[in-house]
């Protein structure tokens, strides 16, 4: 297993807002090919932000072998402004352990 890196390098992306069911959150897929240099194999703590609106704690999920996703709820959509179906710009870092 590799080991994750430890240092703050920062992900930055360009990403649609996506959505599959009205009654589920809205999420962003990140290609793997992103993240690869993080060294991870498991879900993560990311921080960031979302077209420049903190994003707090979120968890970067691993969904296949192409791709990782973070969900997007309800009050981060309205505080950023954003939709399903919008470009958004997205920067993360590994969060620091609490």
């Amino acid at each position: 297993m590799a080991k994750r890196k430890t240092e703050q390098t920062s992900l930055g992306l360009m990403a649609k807002i996506q959505r599959k069911d009205p009654k589920l959150p809205r999420f962003l897929v990140v290609p793997s090919m992103l993240v690869n240099d993080w060294g991870i194999t498991e879900n993560v703590t990311i921080i960031g932000e979302l077209n420049g609106v903190k994003m707090g704690r979120r968890s970067l999920k691993y969904w296949d072998e192409e791709r990782w996703f973070i969900q997007i709820p309800e009050p981060l959509c309205k505080k950023a402004n954003v939709d399903t179906g919008d470009l958004v710009t997205v920067t993360m870092y590994l969060a620091p352990a609490e």
